[in-house]
C-alpha cells in the first residue's frame, strides 16, 4: 500500500541507497561544472533553478502532518525510518516518529565513531529519547530544580548531586542517540544543548575546584525554565514574536546607541563636573595661621578648601542628599549663611549620577530615554546650571524617549502581528491537512467485511425485484477482491459505465473540499460539475464541513434507501452499532483502537471504495451504500408517513435518468427541495446530539440517553398548565424593560453603597451599610430566582450573564452565612463583581470586557512568559547578588534587595514597571559594576520587549472586529435599558406635544400642518418645543414657500446684488443654509462641530431668519425701509471686513499678545507697580478688542450662523467672562474670591488660537472626535479601579497611621506598639498623605501606583500595615505585594494601555475617512505603483558638477567625489568621536596634552578636506548644505584653537564651546548611511521619523498649548505656595517660565506625586494674606487640596494619557507605513540613488543615455532596481521605449524597473497617465522603437538572411535584388527620407529592419494605422516562426508576438 511505501524502515540497504544518491549528485555537479567551464550555455546561469529547501512541515520537533498521521503504521513508532523530506535524500539522515507523533531527525553517521544507526545501544537510546515520558521527566526535573534554586536555604545538601545526575543521564542518552558534534543533527548542533552541556561541565568542575565567582555561572541553569515553552502550544506565538522582535530590534538598538552616544557627548561637554556643586556653611569657619613646631603655616585658601571639602559642613535639606546649587542666573541658591562651592569630591545618588565620563553620561541619557526617575536628574542639573538648560532635556525626551522607545513598541507590535498572522496561516494549513486526511482516509478504509457482504446480498435481492431496470447488472462485482480493485483509485475503463460515472463523480465546487480526491493525483479538479448544483446552501446541515458534497436529488433518494436497509437490518447489527456508533470518532483516534474495532458504516475514518458508492452529502459519518435501482419499490417503507408522497415524486424523477448524470442537476423539482428541507431540518435538530445513531436514522424516534431524560424531567419545568400560566406571568414581569432599568439602578446604588465604606465611620453609617447590603442581596437574589422560574433552568443557564448573576447571589449568601468567621472578609469583595453586570447594557464596557476576554488566551500565555522571564531574572539575581547584599548592608538591609526569592521577584517586577535605576544603585553599592548589565538586560528584555507585547496584544485585539462584533450582538439582543429609557422619552414627548397643542388652542393659532401628534424630527433627534419658530422644519413645501416669499419680498438693493450671482451659487448657499440649520445646538445633544467656511458668497445672510420673515411681515417691511437698507450696507461692510485675510491675522496677534500679558502676571508683579498698571490697561484694551470682534461677527454672520459654530461658542464664552470681569470691577467687587476664580478663566484665551491655526485644528478635531471613546475608556478605567479601590479600602482603611517623633521619623514597634502608647509618650500619631481611608483617597493612591510615581511609599505603608490604631511593623504583611502586582497588571498595563488603543483606533478611522477618493478605487498593486509614481515624479536628474579642465584640479575633483573619500572622512569623524568620549573629569595634565594634540591633528585633517573640496568643486562646494555646515565647523574649530591658546580664560565665557559643534559633526554619519547597503533598516527608521515630523510638530504645539493654559492656571492658584515637598526655589508656580519647566517634567508623569504633595499642603502654613501699613504683604502660602488634585489629575490625563499617546499613535502609524513602503514599494531614497548613478552616465543632465549603455547602467544601479548582467533578455522583456538616435529616456527606464520590481508590469496602465505624462510633455521626444521590437527585428532579419542564403545556395548565383524604389513604388507617396536613414540599427552585428513606428511608449505592437506615418514606408511581411526555429531569444516573446511584422527592404535582404 502507498502509506507503507511512504514510511519505510531505515535499514543498511537504505544507507547504501543514500550513499549512491550522494555519489550521483557529486558526479552530476562535476559534469555540470565542466560544461559550464567550456561555456556552452553562458546565459543559463541566470535561469538556474532555485536551491531546494527543507519542507517546513517535516521540520524536526514538529508533529507529523495530519495527512500522514492516519497513514502512519503504529508499529513504526520510535523506530528509525528513512527520511521522508526530499531535501535530505542526498544527506545521511533518518527520522524517528515518537509516540506523540513528533518528528525527530538524526544523523545516519556513526555516533562517537562507535555506534552505527543499527547498534542496539544506540537504538535503545533512540527509543528512550523520543519517548514523551522522557521529555516530561526532564521538564519536571527542571521545574523542581528551579523551585529549589528559588529557596534561600537549601534543605538537603545532596539534592544538587541528584539534579546533576539526572542532567548527566539526559546528556549521555542524547549523545549516544545523536552523536556529539561533527555532523548535522548531533548533540552540540542544538543551542539548547550548549546550555545544558555548559551547566553539567561546570557542575563537575565546581565539585573539584572552587572557581569563586565563576560558579555563579551555574545560575544560567535557570534558563532551562524556558524549555517549558515547548510544552504549551499557545506560547509558541508569544515566544516566536519575542524572538522575532529581538531580531528586528537590532536596527533600533544601533540607532538608539548612536543617538544616546551623541546625547551623552553633548551632556559631557555641557555638564562635566557641574553636579559636584554643594552649599557649604561659613558660619563655623575659623582660620588659625599659628604654626606649631617647624611646620609651614597653612594659607587661608588651603584652610578653607580643607574645611569646605568636609561633608559634615554641607547642607542637606532632607537629611539624605546634599543640596545642589549653582551660581548661574536662575540656578538653585543656597540658604542664608551658606555659600555655593564647586569641585567637591562626590556626585549625587551614591556618586552614580554625573556627566564626568562617557560611561556614566551614557547611563544618564539611557535613564532619560527610559524616563526612570529622570525628574531627579532634570532638577539637579537645572539647579546647578540654570533653567535654560531644560532645552537639552526637552530634545532628549522628545527624540530619545518618545521616539526611540515607541519605535521599539512599534517593532514589537509589528512582529507580534506578523507572528500571529503566520500562526494563523499555519493553523489554516493544518485545518486543510485535517480535511485532506479525512478525505484520504475515506478513500482508503474499506467498510467492514460482513456488512459489505450482507449488503451485496441485499442489493442482489433488490435487483431481482427491479425488473423494469434490468439493463444494468451487478454481475461483475463478485466479492471483496473485486470491490477492492474497483476502488476510487482505479482508472480502468469498466464495462459498467454507470458505476464509472459514480466513481468519477467530482466534488461540488460550492463547498470547500471533498472526500473523493485521489491521493497524490497531480490532476486539477475537473471543471464539469453540473451534477452538483448547490441546492439550498443555507440549509445544508454541515455547510461548514469540508467534506460535505452537495447532493443531487437522486443521491438523496439513495441515501434514504440505504437508511431503510440499515433500519431493516437493525437487529442483526445492533451489537455493532452499540460498539461503534456511540461515539463520533475524530480522524485523530489512535491507530491501534481503530484497527481493533470492526468497521462501522458510520466511522468517520472510513469512506467507501468505488463500489461503496460515495454519495456523501452529510458529514462523512453517513457514507451511504446505494444503487439507484433500489430506489423504486422500497421508498414506501419509510416510517415517516408525512414524507411519503413527495418521496415518491423524487423516485419518479430519478428514473428519468438512471444516474445523476452531469445534466441531471438542471432538472431539480421544487418538491425535491421540500423533501431535502424536511430531511435537513430533522438532521439539524439532532445536530448537537451525542449519538450518531440519531442522525443516522432521521426517521426513527430514538430513545434519549439517561442524562438527557433526567435533565428534561427535573430541569425543564413544564409540569402542569396552571404552573405554565404562572411562569408566563412571572416572565412578563421579570423580563420587562423597566425591571432591567430598576436592576441597573440597583447595581449603581449597590456600588455606591460599597464605595461609601470609609475610615473612621460612624455607627449609623456602618448600620446603614449592613442593612443596605441585605436589601441589595435580597433584590438580586429575587431577580435571579424569578428569572429562573420564568425561563426554566435549561434556558436560564444558557446565558453567560445569568450564570454570572447566579454565582454572585450564591457568594452573597455564603458571605452572610460565614459573617462571623475571621479571615473571610475577602468574600465581601466578590460583591464588587456586580458592577460588571452593567456591561449587559453598557456597550463600551461590554466591548472592552470582550476584548479583555478575547485576549485572555494570549494574555495568559503572555503572563506565563512574563512569569518565566521574571522568575529567571529573579533567581539569577538572587544567586548572583545575595551574598553581596548580606555582607554590605547586614542589619541595615534596604527594602528592595536580592536576599530571598520574594524580594528578588519584586525588584524584577519593579524593573518591568520601568524603575531600575534606584535598585541598581543599591545593588552596585553592594556588588560592584556587574549589576549594571544585569539591570539593563532585565529592563530591555522585560520592559521594552515583553511588556510592549502586552500593548501589541491589546492593539491587535482592538481591531475593527472588536467594534463590529459588538454591533452584531446588539442586533441579536435588543438593549432593554435603552428601551426603558425610550419609554420615558416617548411619555415626555407625548406630554410636551399635548401641552403645546393646548397652548396653541388657547392662543387660537391654527393647528400645525403635520397634525401636531409628534414633534418634528431633525437629524434623528427631536426638536425641543415641538419645533417652535426657531427650529427649521425640513419639509419641502415650506422651503418652497420661503423661496417664493424671498423672491416677492427681497429689497431691491439686495436683489440687484443677488441677481449678479449665478443661480448656482445661490443654490449652494441655500444648501449651506439648510446644512447649517441642521447642526442646531439642540436640547439633547452636544453642540456638533461644523467648521463653517463662510467663503461661498460675498454677502451676509438675511438679517432675520426665514421663519421670522414668514410669521412676521413687519421684518420684510423693515428691510425695505431706508434704515433697513443702511443696516444691510453696514452688514455687508462688516462681512467684507471679517472675510479680509488681515482680520484673522490681527485677531491672532491680539490673542497671542493677551496670552503673553497673562504669562507676565507672576509672583514679582506686586513689586513692579508700573508693570501692573500697564497690564491692567492692556487687559481692558484686549477685552474691548475681543468684544468688538464679537459684535462685528454678529453683524456680519447673524446670530444663527455665529452660534452654530462650536469655535464661535468658545470665543463667546471667553469674551463673556471678560465682560463679567469688567462689570464686577466697575461695581468694585473684584476682591471677592469667586470673582478671583473667574479671573483665572482668562487663561483659556490661548485656546482661541486653535481654530485659527490649521495644523493644530486638525489635531484638535481628531481629538474631539476621539473624546467619546476616550471618555468611555476613562469610565471603564474608573470602574476597574473602583473595584480595586473598594478592596483596598477593605484591606487598608485606617491602617496607614503611624507614630512619629518630633523629627518625623517613624518609631519601631518595640518603642510604641499602638496609638495609646504613642500619645502617652508625647509622640505624634499621623496618617500618610496618600492612603486608603475612603474610595476617593484610594483612587488617588491607585493613580500614583498606576503611574509608578510615589507608589513605593504607598506599597511600603501597605506592606507594613498591621491593624487599625496599631503601629506598623516593617514587612509584616508582605503578601500584600500581590494586591499591587495584580492591580498593576490589570489596572495599569491593561487599562492605561487601552488609552493608546482607543487613540490609535480613532486615528485609523479618521485616516480611512480621509483616505481620498482616488485611492479607494485602486487595487493594492495599483496603489503601490501609484505611490512609486508620485515619488518618481518629484525627482529628476540633476546636472552633475562639471569636472575642471586643469589636470591637478581634475585629480582632486575625482578624489573628492569618490565614495571612498567620503567613507574615509566618516571613519575619521568616528575616531574624533572616540577621542571626545575619552575625555573625563579631573584628567591628568599629560592626558589633556595628548588629547589636545590629537584634536589639533583632527582639525588639520578636516581643514585639508575642506580646502581640497573647495579646490575640486569650486563654487559648487556651497551648493550642498552639509558642506556649508562643515565649513562653519572648521572655521570655528580653528578660531577656537587660536583663541584657547591665546586667551584660555576668555573661552570659559563663551556660551557654546567649539567642542560642542564638533559633536554635531557626528550627524554627518547620516550621509554615509545611504551608502551602506546593510543599513536599510536604519534608513527606514530615520525615514519614518522624517515622515512623522510634521504631525509630531502639530502635536507638540498642542502639548505646549495645554502646558501654557495650565501654567497660567497654576500661577493664579499656587503662586505663593510654601516651598515644601516637591515645590522649591527652582521648581514652582511663581513665574511662567518655571511653571512651564515644571509642567514639562510632569507631562511624562514624572514627579507629579511630590508636586501634588506640595500644592495640596495645608499644614503649618499661613492661612490668610496680610498687608501691613508699611506696604509689605505676607501672602497666604497654604495649598488647596481639592483644586490641587483636580488640577494635576486633569493635567496628567490630558497630557500624559492623551497628547503623549497621540505621539505614540503617530509614530506607530508612520513606522508601519514606512516599513510597508520599504518592504513593498520603493522609497524616495531608491529614486535618489537612481539619479545619483544616472549622473555618471549623463553628466549634462540631458535625461537621455545611449541604448548601448543601457545594459551597463542597469547593472551599475543599487538593489532593488538593479538588473545584474547578463541582462539582455530582461531588458527585452521590459520593453523599454527607444527614442531617436537610439537614446533611452531616464523616466522610461525608471518606470520599467519600478514595474519590474513591483511585479505590476501590466496592471497600472490607466493610473500613471496624468502623473507621469506631465513630465513627458515638457520634453519632446519621439519613440521610434522599443527593446522588445528591436529583438523581434533582429530575429526577423536573421530569419530572412538565412532564407535568402539558403535560396541563393539552391539557385546558384542570382542577380542582385531589384532596386529599393521599385519594390515600394506602390507606396511611393508615403516615402520619407527619415525612414531610410533609420533603416539600419547601430548596435547589432546583423543588420536589422525597422518596424512601423509605434509611438506609444510602452504599448504593444498592435498599433493603430495612425501610428504608421513616422518611420517611413515599408512592405509588410508576416513571418510565422516555425516551432523548430524557436531559439532561446524568441522564447522570450509571447506566442502571439512571434508573428513578426517587418519591412523587407534592400539592405536587409543583402
Amino acid at each position: 500500500m502507498e502509506e507503507e511505501e511512504f514510511f519505510r524502515l531505515f535499514t543498511p540497504q537504505s544507507l547504501v541507497h543514500i550513499e549512491d544518491r550522494i555519489a550521483e549528485e557529486k558526479a552530476f555537479k562535476k559534469a555540470e561544472k565542466q560544461a559550464h567551464e567550456e561555456g556552452e550555455e553562458e546565459e543559463l546561469a541566470a535561469h538556474e533553478e532555485e536551491e531546494p529547501k527543507p519542507n517546513p512541515k517535516y521540520e524536526a520537533g514538529k508533529k507529523l502532518p495530519l495527512s500522514l498521521k492516519d497513514l502512519f503504521p503504529v508499529e513504526y513508532t520510535s523506530k528509525p525510518l528513512e527520511d521522508f523530506d526530499e531535501f535530505y535524500e542526498t544527506q545521511k539522515t533518518f527520522v524517528v516518529v515518537g509516540k506523540d507523533m513528533t518528528i525527530y531527525r538524526f544523523s545516519a553517521t556513526n555516533a562517537l565513531y562507535l555506534l552505527s544507526p543499527f547498534n542496539p545501544i544506540r537504538r535503545g537510546a533512540l527509543y528512550v529519547l523520543v519517548h514523551p515520558l522522557f521529555s516530561a521527566l526532564i521538564i519536571i526535573t527542571i521545574i523542581v530544580n528551579c523551585a529549589f534554586m528559588a529557596m534561600t536555604e537549601q534543605p538537603f545538601t545532596w539534592i544538587e548531586y541528584v539534579f546533576t545526575g539526572v542532567y548527566t543521564m539526559e546528556a549521555l542518552i542524547k549523545i549516544s542517540a545523536r552523536g556529539f558534534i561533527i555532523n548535522t543533527f548531533t548533540y552540540l548542533r542544538d543551542p539548547w544543548n550548549w546550555l545544558d552541556f555548559a551547566v553539567i561541565s561546570l557542575a563537575y568542575v565546581t565539585m573539584g575546584v572552587d572557581l569563586g565567582n565563576l560558579s555563579a555561572l551555574r545560575t544560567f541553569r535557570v534558563l532551562r525554565a524556558l524549555k517549558t515553552v515547548a510544552v504549551i502550544p499557545g506560547l509558541k506565538t508569544i515566544v516566536g514574536a519575542l524572538l522575532e522582535a529581538v531580531r528586528r530590534l537590532r536596527d533600533v538598538m544601533i540607532l538608539t546607541v548612536f543617538m544616546l552616544s551623541i546625547f551623552a557627548l553633548v551632556g559631557m561637554q555641557l555638564y562635566m563636573g557641574t553636579l559636584r556643586q554643594k552649599c557649604v556653611t561659613f558660619a563655623n569657619f575659623t582660620y588659625d595661621n599659628s604654626t606649631e613646631g617647624n611646620e609651614t603655616a597653612w594659607s587661608y585658601d588651603d584652610a578653607w578648601i580643607e574645611y569646605a571639602m568636609n561633608p559634615a559642613h554641607w547642607y542637606t535639606p532632607d537629611g539624605t542628599e546634599y543640596l545642589i546649587c549653582g551660581n548661574a542666573s536662575g540656578a538653585g541658591h543656597c540658604p542664608p549663611n551658606y555659600v555655593c562651592i564647586n569641585n567637591t569630591h562626590t556626585n549625587p545618588n551614591f556618586n552614580f549620577t554625573h556627566f564626568d565620563n562617557f560611561g556614566t553620561a551614557l547611563l544618564c541619557t539611557f535613564r532619560l530615554m527610559t524616563q526612570d526617575f529622570w525628574e531627579n536628574l532634570y532638577q539637579i542639573t537645572l539647579r546647578a546650571e540654570g533653567p535654560y538648560h531644560c532645552a537639552y532635556f526637552i530634545i532628549v525626551i522628545l527624540l530619545g524617549s518618545f521616539y526611540l522607545v515607541n519605535l521599539i513598541l512599534a517593532i514589537v507590535a509589528m512582529s507580534y502581528d506578523e507572528t500571529q498572522k503566520q500562526d494563523q496561516a499555519d493553523a489554516d494549513e493544518e485545518e486543510e491537512e485535517r480535511k485532506k486526511a479525512m478525505q484520504i482516509h475515506a478513500i482508503q478504509q474499506t467498510i467492514h467485511d460482513g456488512l459489505r457482504e450482507d449488503y451485496q446480498e441485499y442489493l442482489e435481492e433488490k435487483l431481482s425485484q427491479a425488473k423494469s431496470h434490468s439493463e444494468t447488472s451487478l454481475s461483475d462485482h463478485e466479492g471483496e477482491d473485486n470491490a477492492d480493485k474497483i476502488s476510487v483509485r482505479s482508472n480502468k475503463p469498466e464495462e459498467n459505465g454507470q458505476f464509472l460515472s459514480v466513481s468519477k463523480k467530482q466534488p461540488s465546487l460550492s463547498l470547500p473540499g471533498s472526500p473523493f480526491v485521489r491521493r497524490n493525483t497531480k490532476k486539477k479538479y475537473n471543471a464539469n460539475h453540473g451534477d452538483h448544483q448547490p441546492l439550498m446552501l443555507d440549509n445544508l446541515p454541515y455547510i461548514d464541513d469540508p467534506n460535505a458534497v452537495t447532493p443531487c436529488s437522486d443521491d438523496l433518494n439513495m441515501n434514504l434507501t440505504y437508511k431503510q436497509f440499515l433500519a431493516s437490518r437493525r437487529n442483526s447489527y445492533a451489537s455493532l452499532l452499540k460498539r461503534t456508533g456511540s461515539s463520533r470518532r475524530s480522524s485523530f483516534a489512535s491507530r491501534d483502537s481503530r484497527r481493533s474495532l470492526p468497521r462501522s458504516p458510520r466511522s468517520p475514518l472510513e469512506k467507501p471504495g468505488k463500489l461503496d458508492t460515495p454519495w456523501d452529502w452529510k458529514k462523512p459519518k453517513d457514507s451511504s451504500h446505494l444503487h439507484p435501482l433500489d430506489a423504486g419499490e422500497h421508498g414506501k417503507h419509510v416510517e415517516n408517513g408525512s414524507l411519503h408522497d413527495s418521496r415518491m415524486d423524487i423516485e419518479k424523477k430519478s428514473h428519468d435518468g438512471d444516474m445523476c448524470h452531469p445534466h441531471a442537476g438542471k432538472h431539480v423539482d421544487p418538491r425535491d427541495m421540500m423533501v431535502i428541507k424536511n430531511l435537513l431540518a430533522h438532521a439539524e435538530g439532532h445536530r448537537n446530539s451525542k449519538h450518531s445513531i440519531i442522525s443516522e436514522f432521521p426517521f426513527e424516534e430514538e430513545e434519549l440517553p439517561l442524562k438527557d431524560r433526567l435533565y428534561n424531567r427535573f430541569c425543564s419545568w413544564h409540569c402542569c398548565r396552571c404552573y405554565v400560566k404562572f411562569q408566563e406571568f412571572i416572565a412578563m414581569i421579570i423580563l420587562d424593560a423597566f425591571v432591567d432599568l430598576f436592576i441597573t439602578i440597583c447595581i449603581l446604588a449597590n456600588t455606591a453603597f460599597m464605595a461609601a465604606d470609609q475610615h473612621p465611620k460612624s455607627p449609623e453609617l456602618a448600620e446603614i451599610l449592613i442593612y443596605g447590603n441585605y436589601v441589595f442581596t435580597g433584590i438580586f437574589a429575587s431577580e435571579a430566582f424569578l428569572k429562573l422560574i420564568a425561563l426554566s433552568p435549561p434556558n436560564y443557564f444558557r446565558d453567560g450573564w445569568n450564570i454570572f448573576d447566579f454565582f454572585i447571589v450564591v457568594l452573597s449568601f455564603l458571605e452572610m452565612a460565614l459573617d462571623g468567621v475571621s479571615g473571610l472578609s475577602v468574600l465581601r469583595s466578590f460583591r464588587l463583581l456586580r458592577v460588571f453586570k452593567l456591561a449587559r447594557s453598557w456597550q463600551t464596557l461590554n466591548m472592552l470586557i470582550r476584548i479583555v476576554a478575547g485576549t485572555m488566551g494570549a494574555l495568559g500565555n503572555l503572563i506565563f512568559v512574563l512569569a518565566i522571564v521574571v522568575f529567571i531574572f529573579a533567581v539569577m539575581g538572587q544567586q548572583l547578588f545575595r551574598d553581596g547584599y548580606l555582607s554590605e548592608y547586614a542589619d541595615n538591609m534596604p527594602r528592595w534587595n536580592f536576599t530571598d526569592f520574594l524580594h528578588s521577584f519584586m525588584i524584577i517586577f519593579r524593573v518591568l514597571c520601568g524603575e531600575w535605576i534606584e535598585s541598581m544603585w543599591a545593588c552596585t553599592n553592594a556588588n560592584g559594576p556587574v549589576c549594571v548589565p544585569f539591570f539593563l538586560l532585565t529592563y530591555v528584555i522585560g520592559n521594552l520587549v515583553v511588556l510592549n507585547l502586552f500593548l501589541a496584544l491589546l492593539l491587535n485585539s482592538f481591531g475593527a472586529e472588536s467594534l463590529s462584533g459588538g454591533e452584531n450582538e446588539e442586533d441579536k439582543e435588543p438593549n432593554k435599558l435603552s428601551e426603558a429609557i425610550g419609554r420615558f422619552t416617548r411619555l415626555g414627548r407625548w406630554i410636551k406635544v399635548k401641552v403645546i397643542v393646548c397652548l396653541k388652542v388657547k392662543m387660537k393659532s391654527k393647528p400645525k400642518p403635520n397634525g401636531g401628534d409628534a414633534s418634528p424630527r431633525l437629524n434623528g433627534k427631536d426638536l425641543p418645543d415641538g419645533g417652535q419658530p426657531f427650529s427649521n422644519e425640513k419639509s419641502t413645501g415650506i422651503l418652497e414657500n420661503e423661496k417664493k416669499m424671498d423672491d416677492e419680498t427681497r429689497p431691491n438693493s439686495r436683489g440687484s446684488q443677488r441677481e449678479s450671482l449665478s443661480s448656482n451659487s445661490r443654490n449652494s448657499m441655500s444648501d449651506d443654509d439648510t446644512k447649517l440649520s441642521l447642526t442646531k445646538v439642540d436640547a439633547e445633544g452636544e453642540p456638533e462641530i461644523n467648521e463653517v467656511k463662510v467663503t461661498y458668497a460675498n454677502y451676509p445672510d438675511d438679517c432675520f431668519c426665514k421663519i421670522c420673515r414668514r410669521k412676521c411681515p413687519c421684518c420684510i417691511r423693515f428691510e425695505n425701509t431706508k434704515l433697513g437698507k443702511r443696516f444691510w450696507k453696514i452688514r455687508c461692510l462688516a462681512y467684507a471686513l471679517v472675510e479680509h485675510k488681515y482680520f484673522e491675522t490681527f485677531i491672532i496677534t491680539m490673542i497671542l499678545a493677551s496670552s503673553v500679558a497673562l504669562a507676565i502676571e507672576d509672583v514679582y508683579l506686586s513689586e513692579r507697580p508700573i508693570l501692573a498698571m500697564i497690564l491692567e490697561i492692556t487687559d481692558r484694551f484686549f477685552t474691548a478688542i475681543f468684544i468688538l470682534e464679537m459684535l462685528i461677527k454678529w453683524t456680519a454672520f447673524g446670530f444663527k450662523k455665529y452660534f452654530t459654530d462650536a469655535w464661535c461658542w468658545l470665543d463667546f464664552v471667553i469674551v463673556g467672562i471678560s465682560i463679567m470681569m469688567l462689570v464686577f470691577e466697575l461695581l468694585g467687587l473684584q476682591k471677592m474670591t469667586a470673582i478671583k476664580a473667574m479671573r483665572t478663566l482668562r487663561a483659556l484665551r490661548p485656546l482661541r488660537a486653535v481654530s485659527r491655526w490649521e495644523g493644530m485644528r486638525v489635531v484638535v478635531n481628531a481629538l474631539i472626535k476621539a473624546i467619546p471613546s476616550i471618555a468611555n475608556v476613562m469610565m471603564v478605567c474608573l470602574i476597574f479601579w473602583l473595584i480595586f479601590g473598594i478592596v483596598g479600602v477593605q484591606f487598608f482603611a485606617g491602617k496607614f497611621y503611624k507614630c512619629e517623633d518630633e523629627d518625623g521619623v517613624k518609631l519601631p514597634v518595640n518603642i510604641t506598639a499602638n496609638k495609646t502608647e504613642c500619645l502617652a509618650k508625647n509622640y505624634t500619631w499621623v496618617n500618610s498623605k496618600v492612603n486608603f481611608d475612603n474610595v476617593m483617597m484610594a483612587y488617588l493612591a491607585l493613580f500614583q501606583v498606576a503611574t509608578y510615581k510615589g507608589w513605593i511609599e504607598v506599597m511600603t505603608d501597605a506592606i507594613d500595615s498591621t491593624d487599625i490604631d496599631v503601629q506598623p511593623d516593617p514587612e509584616v504583611n508582605v503578601y500584600m505585594y500581590l494586591y499591587f502586582v495584580f492591580f498593576i497588571i490589570f489596572g495599569s498595563f491593561f487599562t492605561l494601555n487601552l488609552f493608546i488603543g482607543v487613540i490609535i483606533e480613532n486615528f485609523n478611522q479618521q485616516k480611512k475617512k480621509a483616505g481620498g477618493s482616488l485611492e479607494m478605487f485602486m487595487t493594492e498593486d495599483q496603489k503601490k505603483y501609484y505611490k512609486a509614481m508620485k515619488r518618481m515624479a518629484a525627482k529628476s536628474p540633476q546636472k552633475s558638477i562639471p569636472r575642471p579642465g586643469n589636470i591637478i584640479m581634475g585629480w582632486i575633483f575625482d578624489a573628492v567625489t569618490n565614495q571612498k573619500f567620503d567613507i574615509g572622512i566618516m571613519i575619521i569623524i568616528m575616531l574624533n568621536m572616540l577621542t571626545m568620549a575619552l575625555e573625563h573629569y579631573n584628567q591628568s595634565e599629560q592626558f589633556t596634552t595628548i588629547l589636545n594634540y590629537i584634536n589639533v591633528s583632527f582639525i588639520i585633517i578636516f581643514t585639508v578636506e575642506c580646502v581640497l573640496k573647495l579646490i575640486g568643486l569650486r563654487h559648487y562646494y556651497f551648493k550642498f548644505p552639509w558642506n556649508i555646515f562643515d565649513f562653519v565647523v572648521v572655521v570655528l574649530s580653528i578660531l577656537g584653537e587660536i583663541v584657547s591658546v591665546a586667551l584660555s580664560d576668555v573661552m570659559d565665557q563663551f556660551l557654546v564651546s567649539p567642542t560642542l559643534l564638533r559633536v554635531v559633526r557626528v550627524f554627518r554619519v547620516g550621509r554615509v548611511l545611504r551608502l551602506v547597503k546593510s543599513a536599510k533598516g536604519i534608513r527606514t527608521l530615520l525615514f519614518s521619523l522624517a515622515v512623522s515630523l510634521p504631525a509630531l510638530f502639530n502635536i507638540a504645539l498642542l502639548l505646549f498649548l495645554v502646558m501654557f493654559i495650565y501654567a497660567t492656571f497654576g500661577m493664579s492658584f499656587f503662586m505663593h505656595v510654601k516651598h515644601q515637598y516637591g515645590i522649591d526655589d527652582c521648581f514652582n508656580f511663581e513665574t511662567f517660565f518655571r511653571s512651564i519647566i515644571y509642567l514639562f517634567q510632569m507631562c511624562t508623569s514624572a514627579g507629579w506625586n511630590s508636586a501634588l504633595a506640595g500644592i495640596t499642603n495645608e499644614e503649618d502654613c499661613i492661612e490668610e494674606t496680610q498687608t501691613f501699613d508699611n506696604g509689605t504683604t505676607i501672602w497666604k502660602d497654604c495649598g488647596d487640596y481639592k483644586i490641587g488634585v483636580v488640577y494635576l489629575c486633569s493635567y496628567l490625563v490630558l497630557s500624559f494619557l492623551v497628547v503623549v499617546n497621540m505621539y505614540i499613535a503617530v509614530i506607530l502609524e508612520n513606522f508601519s507605513q514606512a516599513t510597508e513602503d520599504v518592504q513593498q514599494g520603493l522609497t524616495s531614497d531608491e529614486f535618489d540613488l537612481f539619479y545619483e548613478k544616472w549622473e555618471k552616465f549623463d553628466p549634462e543632465a540631458t535625461k537621455f543615455i545611449p541604448l548601448g549603455q543601457l545594459s551597463d547602467f542597469v547593472d551599475y544601479l543599487e538593489e532593488p532596481l538593479r538588473l545584474p548582467k547578463p541582462n539582455h533578455f530582461m531588458l527585452v522583456k521590459l520593453d523599454i521605449p527607444i527614442c531617436e538616435n537610439d537614446k533611452v529616456y531616464c523616466r522610461d527606464i525608471l518606470d520599467a524597473l519600478t514595474k519590474n520590481f513591483l511585479g505590476t508590469s501590466d496592471t497600472p496602465g490607466e493610473i500613471d497617465v496624468n502623473e507621469v505624462e506631465k513630465d513627458k510633455e515638457k520634453i519632446e521626444y519621439k519613440v521610434v522603437s522599443s527593446t522588445l521590437l528591436r529583438q523581434k527585428e533582429h530575429y526577423a532579419a536573421r530569419v530572412i538572411q538565412k532564407a535568402w542564403r539558403r535560396y541563393r545556395n539552391e539557385r546558384g548565383s542570382l542577380p542582385s535584388p531589384p532596386p529599393y524604389d521599385m519594390v515600394i513604388s506602390k507606396e511611393s507617396d508615403m516615402i520619407t527620407s527619415k525612414g531610410s536613414e533609420m533603416a539600419t540599427s547601430k548596435d547589432s552585428k546583423d543588420t536589422a529592419t525597422t518596424v512601423n513606428g509605434d509611438t506609444a511608449s510602452t504599448k504593444s505592437l498592435k498599433s493603430d494605422t495612425s501610428n504608421k506615418q513616422t518611420a517611413g514606408s515599408s512592405v509588410d511581411v508576416h513571418i510565422e516562426i516555425p516551432e523548430s526555429e524557436i531559439t532561446e531569444e524568441t522564447a522570450m516573446l509571447s506566442p502571439e508576438n512571434r508573428t513578426v511584422e517587418l519591412r523587407a527592404d534592400s539592405d536587409v535582404v543583402a
